[in-house]
């Protein structure tokens, strides 16, 4: 698990315990599990009542952990995306809710594939603070029992695939050595490296990040060491250019935009400077097609790098040194700056900047007279509930 916070840390140890809270619902989809052929399946709900005038609790973290002390997933208010760095945990979603939106705070866990180990005693820990700056650590337990699957048991499991496949008007089960099949996204990789290069069901090859917030991400946009040139035009920025190997690329605005317009996304972009790294994460992210000039389109900012997307960018064309889509009536952007970007007028932020040039800007964090020595953006899908 990643490491909390010092503040939240100091706030546990300060918290009142309280078992057994009508607040804090832990459950499981069965309280015993055939292994490798049903699911497991852990949810942890801080349950907001509307009618409840005495709980005006905010959630700032919550947890799940085993009885072995192994800590399964957790989610806090200053990370806000679900993680688990637990190898046979298929899936982690979660979310935190501000108080005043009336939503119920909740971190969910599933094993596709559970294996006796998982058998044991659960926990799910949420620390809460109300309106009269009252600290409290809520606990709640489950017991799940993973069981040996039996013959019995695989017999009807296959029975119950061939039925569907009779419905679906095939003959029999053929069992053969299959190719593996490819991930849909990067959501469906699992790997112990930080950055994996895969190729998609689409037939997209794509760099996966595995680790930041949970992993997931797809990045289209990645600058290391400035051995990749950016300044390029608009076709090889439409179809995608640099070398997965030396670690410096961009995916492409075709293919950005057809990823984009097929699923919702969330955008992070990470970035280092002054040997500190910071992040930016907007709700939403999207681009058009090149009919309309792969224009930007994102959601609400949060983070701790400044937002230098939304004012001037959002909603706005991207350009290049040879197709000037900016706003401004005194030559171009892109020209002047020596990048390729959603200008207006000219930019706030302009990561696709020459390297060297002091033009690798994120205008709330370097000014515009200074580089970041980073910037990796990556998008992931928005799970639905």
């Amino acid at each position: 698990m990643a490491s909390l916070p010092l503040r939240l840390v100091l706030l546990v140890s300060m918290a009142t315990l309280i078992r057994s809270s009508s607040w804090l619902n832990f459950t499981g989809n069965s309280e015993t599990i055939r292994e490798l052929i049903q699911p497991l399946k852990l949810t942890c709900t801080f349950q907001i009542s509307k009618n409840d005038s005495d709980n005006d609790s905010q959630v700032l973290f919550m947890s799940i952990y085993h009885e072995t002390k192994r800590v399964i997933a957790s989610i806090s208010k200053y990370q806000p995306v679900a993680t688990s760095l637990y190898p046979s945990v298929t899936k982690v979603q979660g979310h935190i809710y501000h108080s005043n939106e009336s939503k119920d705070s909740y971190l969910q866990v599933t094993w596709t594939h559970p294996k006796l180990s998982e058998s044991g005693k659960y926990f799910c820990l949420a620390h809460a603070w109300n309106s009269t700056s009252q600290n409290s650590v809520f606990d709640a337990d489950i017991t799940v029992n993973v069981i040996k699957s039996s013959t019995d048991d695989l017999a009807v499991a296959l029975s119950y695939i061939q039925d569907r496949l009779d419905k679906d008007g095939v003959d029999s089960i053929q069992i053969s050595r299959a190719s593996p099949t490819l991930p849909e996204s990067c959501r469906d990789v699992i790997s112990s490296e930080d950055r994996v290069v895969v190729t998609l069901a689409s037939g997209l090859k794509v760099m996966c990040d595995t680790k930041t917030d949970g992993g997931g991400w797809i990045i289209f946009q990645r600058r290391i060491n400035g051995y990749v040139d950016f300044y390029r035009g608009w076709k090889e920025y439409r179809d995608g250019f640099g070398d997965y190997d030396i670690g410096e690329f961009y995916l492409g605005n075709e293919n950005i935009f057809k990823l984009t317009s097929s699923k919702k996304y969330d955008l992070r972009i990470d970035l280092e400077f002054n040997n500190t790294k910071y992040f930016a994460f907007y709700t939403r992210f999207e681009i058009l097609g090149e009919q309309d000039y792969y224009k930007l389109q994102i959601g609400g900012y949060s983070g701790n790098a400044g937002d230098a997307l939304t004012n001037i960018h959002n909603d706005k064309f991207f350009s290049t040194y040879d197709k000037d889509n900016d706003l401004g009536t005194s030559g171009s952007c892109a020209v002047t700056h020596k990048g390729a970007w959603w200008y207006r007028d000219c930019y706030d932020s302009n990561l696709n900047g020459k390297w060297g040039s002091d033009r690798v800007n994120w205008s709330k964090l370097t000014g515009i007279t200074k580089s970041v020595t980073f910037t990796e953006m990556k998008i992931r899908e928005i799970e639905l509930n």
